[in-house]
């Protein structure tokens, strides 16, 4: 169900662009790995590496863009960002969104990740941490750290076990019906989601 989430995100997202953001800013696809990494970069302040979550795209972000640097990438696969053929794991995103930042011309940036996007930033920061000022890891486990077995097996936390055989089997082919679905109901702003 991972994969089919994911999948339909990649097709489905809207697309992004900088005028979303405000006056300012601009989105560009910047070649990496054989492949474009989509980045909206604009804003004044310390350079900041924004790295979104699962379900999410660098669009989430757009509350903070007055206040920094903002460089939003969308992960690989994800959003305006290309499908990689090979390599949609932590450390390859982590290196592919690190030579993306540095194309454009920034070095040392302060790295913030949520959700997903936490084990990304937390890779950046492990594989490039001449180029991290300050890391932010919000809304997810750390890789490697006890204890996700005990949140993963919590019955109350009802989302981890949702994803199986027949859920998926009942999802197919109405992919859209039940993201709108998920999102909306995970949306603080009912109007401002996808």
């Amino acid at each position: 169900m991972f994969a089919l989430c994911s999948l339909a995100l990649m097709i489905g997202a809207a697309p992004l662009r900088a005028a979303d953001f405000g006056p300012g800013f601009k989105t560009q696809s910047v070649a990496v790995d054989g492949g474009t990494i989509s980045v909206t970069v604009g804003g004044s302040g310390p350079p900041v590496v924004l790295i979104h979550g699962y379900a999410e795209t660098s669009r989430m972000w757009k509350v903070l863009a007055p206040r920094f640097t903002v460089i939003a990438p969308d992960l690989p696969g994800i959003g305006d960002s290309s499908i990689p053929k090979t390599g949609i794991d932590m450390k390859t995103s982590a290196e592919r969104v690190h030579a993306a930042v540095h194309s454009l011309g920034y070095s040392k940036v302060r790295v913030v990740g949520h959700d997903i996007g936490l084990m990304v930033a937390y890779s950046y920061a492990a594989l490039y941490p001449q180029d991290v000022e300050k890391l932010v890891l919000m809304d997810a486990f750390l890789p490697g750290v006890g204890g996700w077995e005990a949140v993963y097996n919590n019955p109350g936390i009802w989302h981890f076990r949702f994803y199986g055989a027949a859920p998926e089997a009942l999802a197919k082919g109405r992919e859209r019906i039940y993201l709108d679905d998920l999102w909306n109901n995970f949306a603080a702003d009912k109007n401002r989601s996808i």
